[in-house]
């Protein structure tokens, strides 16, 4: 795959930005605990900023999950100015040989507007993981009529994804591969499939930071890249308006301002593409700027909102208005420009051709850990002592901690039918991430962990898988002879039902 052209580097000074409002920017992801992966700050078409928490790096195709939705809304807008469909074109016509049976009136109203609305005849959608979805969503009763409430549907978003595939003969991938993707250098990315072999329009696409911030930066454009109409005329400012009443949705997001065509209004009058997690492409016109981001922030509900309220209160205050020392304005043209020479590339990327502090900063970035020490009294005390589990949901039977720096490791046994014993081992760093293979839960997946210690008897233990939007912390708390493990699994694919606690008891006084 074409791998993404770099879009231009520049000091943050140089298109005014103030560097102490980026090192703000860190300093309050660190202190609220965000699981921050990369960041990325654009103004007039050029990276100001941009950080990558080690391990992630700046090539990592990173899940987007709902961000997907906003690609889909682009595609649909391509589409429409090809003539291949139009908004009031009625679902149920566009995939017809899809269904058999009665169609509800209600669902026999729907149109693509009201599919890229949310407005769709469910407050809850039909699963998309049936052998034939389509039919299934097309035929399932409605529980209201189209055009009326907002009900956040990612089944009818894959609709859209169904009805693009059908007028088009290929699958949206494809479609948007030279029209979109190449377009604008995006770069390598991936998209899943559903069961139908339709591409996931709510969901699924991989890509880099850097390819969302091209995608971003084609919005503040108006649809235009090196001076080439990529998007119709008209359709960046109607996809992205308000369209929708979302009073009625149960996350947060920047309050609840509206929402567009697969886009979420945001406040200071920007908008914005939202994934699962703290997947952003924040898109501000009043400051010719541009934020994306990629995290797991599964831990707390709405963690999401803790970024954008870091970005509204540092990175926005730090950029001048426009006309008041702000750099050249953004154009179809400021796009697509290589990096100048001398400017680094790096897991935390140097803007500029200076080693500043900021610089540094940003290439020492690492994935935040609660505050604490690499090490306590009850580390000796325990280090190396076995510890018998009781019953619980994973089987595990047994329990030891090595605690020696960067070579630390967690092993954790169960007891074979055949009285054998199975031991899985974890690796993790004190204080310091590495990176190991999940034995535990996923099988063989990378991850990278690290523990410290929060207080004389608790330590926490993060693993993060690298290829997914999963985390697992493991809260241990020693106390004479008994040990507590609280397992917490933040992200999509562990399930709660996972979640429990290991009671352990010391079976041995040696090492």
């Amino acid at each position: 795959m074409e791998t993404a052209s770099l879009l231009g580097r520049v000091k943050p000074e140089e298109v005014g930005i103030a560097s102490k409002g980026i090192e703000r920017f860190i300093g309050l992801i660190r202190e609220r605990q965000v699981a921050l992966h990369s960041f990325m700050l654009l103004r007039h078409g050029k990276v100001a900023a941009e950080g990558f928490f080690a391990p992630f790096d700046k090539d990592r195709l990173h899940p987007i999950f709902s961000i997907s939705k906003s690609v889909t809304s682009a595609a649909v807008g391509i589409a429409i100015g090809e003539g291949r469909f139009n908004l009031q074109d009625k679902a149920v016509e566009l995939l017809a040989h899809h269904i058999t049976g009665e169609v509800h009136p209600y669902t026999a109203k729907l149109t693509v507007e009201h599919l890229l609305k949310m407005t769709t005849v469910y407050h809850k959608a039909p699963s998309s993981e049936t052998p034939n979805w389509v039919h299934t969503y097309l035929t399932s009763r409605p529980e209201r009529p189209p055009g009326f409430l907002f009900a956040y549907d990612t089944s009818g978003t894959n609709l859209l994804c169904a009805i693009l595939q059908e007028t088009t003969g290929m699958t949206v991938h494809d479609y948007l591969q030279p029209r979109l993707f190449d377009a604008i250098g995006m770069g390598p990315l991936t998209w899943e499939f559903c069961p139908m072999g339709i591409n996931r329009g709510g969901s699924g696409i991989r890509c880099t930071t850097e390819g969302l911030a091209h995608f971003g930066q084609l919005y503040l454009q108006d649809g235009i890249w090196n001076d080439r109409r990529v998007l119709p005329e008209g359709w960046v400012a109607r996809s992205t308006a308000r369209h929708t009443d979302n009073s009625g949705h149960k996350g947060m997001l920047d309050g609840k301002p509206g929402y567009g065509y697969q886009f979420w209004r945001l406040r200071n009058g920007a908008y914005g593409a939202f994934g699962l997690g703290g997947q952003f492409v924040v898109v501000m016109p009043d400051k010719n700027a541009v934020f994306i981001s990629t995290a797991n922030t599964q831990f707390v509900k709405d963690g999401h909102q803790v970024i954008l309220d870091c970005m509204w209160e540092a990175l926005y205050p730090a950029m001048a208005d426009e006309g008041a020392g702000a750099g050249p304005a953004a154009t179809g043209t400021a796009c697509g420009v290589p990096a100048e020479s001398g400017t680094a590339v790096a897991s935390g990327v140097a803007v500029g051709s200076d080693r500043s502090g900021l610089a540094e900063r940003l290439a020492g970035l690492q994935l935040s850990l609660p505050p604490g020490q690499p090490d306590s009294v009850m580390a000796a005390a325990v280090n190396g002592r076995s510890y018998r589990l009781e019953p619980n949901r994973h089987g595990f039977t047994g329990c030891r901690f090595q605690f020696a720096g960067e070579a630390s490791t967690l092993r954790l046994t169960r007891e074979e039918c055949a009285g054998g014993e199975d031991a899985a081992v974890l690796p993790f760093g004190l204080h310091h991430w590495v990176t190991a293979t999940d034995s535990l839960f996923s099988g063989t997946e990378a991850c990278c962990t690290a523990a410290t210690w929060v207080d004389g008897h608790t330590c926490i233990l993060h693993m993060h898988l690298l290829d997914r939007l999963q985390m697992v912390m493991f809260i241990c708390h020693f106390k004479e002879d008994t040990m507590a493990i609280q397992l917490v699994m933040p992200g999509v694919h562990f399930k709660d039902e996972l979640e429990c606690d290991l009671i352990g008891t010391m079976t041995d006084e040696g090492h």
